[in-house]
């Protein structure tokens, strides 16, 4: 059920060395481009880097939020065609979060790393990274790395909590 995987998806920054198959990433991409496009444009390409050379480049992007990517079997770079929508940013998003509970109910684990503003440690631009390291170029641009894989241990669901809070009804 759609519930519990969300109750049970958590962040997971250590991963099994155990490799992620291709037809099963290919599968849940397809399932994540399912997601609601503006106009049906589907402006959303993903790069998988499952090269361990690459791998390591992307560790070495920040100081610390990406290190971990060293024991990553796969990391996937969402990213859109900003000739194609206006509303790219949002359907990576949206592609992104589909993707997550999708490979949860596989079995597999995830994290995010948001790559759409701000600079490496390196003080390069994100998108000047991804295009002299990756080869991405204008019109795309990146928007996050989901690195994905087999958790190493366990983790703690979320518990329920009162949300009546932040809900409003009918005004703020």
């Amino acid at each position: 059920m759609l519930t519990d995987i969300i109750k049970n998806r958590r962040t997971v920054r250590a991963f099994k060395d155990k490799k992620v198959e291709r037809e099963t990433l290919e599968k849940l991409l397809m399932y994540a481009s399912m997601a609601p496009s503006n106009g049906n444009a589907h402006p959303v390409e993903f790069l998988v880097i499952d090269d361990k050379e690459k791998i390591d480049e992307l560790s070495n992007m920040d100081s610390y939020s990406t290190l971990y990517l060293k024991e990553c079997p796969c990391v996937i770079l969402f990213m859109g065609n900003t000739e194609l929508s206006t509303t790219w940013l949002e359907e990576c998003a949206i592609d992104a979060s589909y993707f997550q509970l999708l490979a949860e109910e596989e079995g597999l684990s995830t994290s995010w790393i948001n790559v759409v503003r701000g600079n490496t440690s390196g003080k390069i631009s994100y998108e000047e990274y991804f295009e002299k390291n990756f080869g991405v170029k204008k019109p795309y641009k990146p928007m996050c790395l989901i690195p994905v894989g087999y958790k190493k241990r366990g983790t703690k669901a979320h518990e329920d909590f009162d949300v009546t809070s932040k809900v409003h009804y009918n005004e703020f």
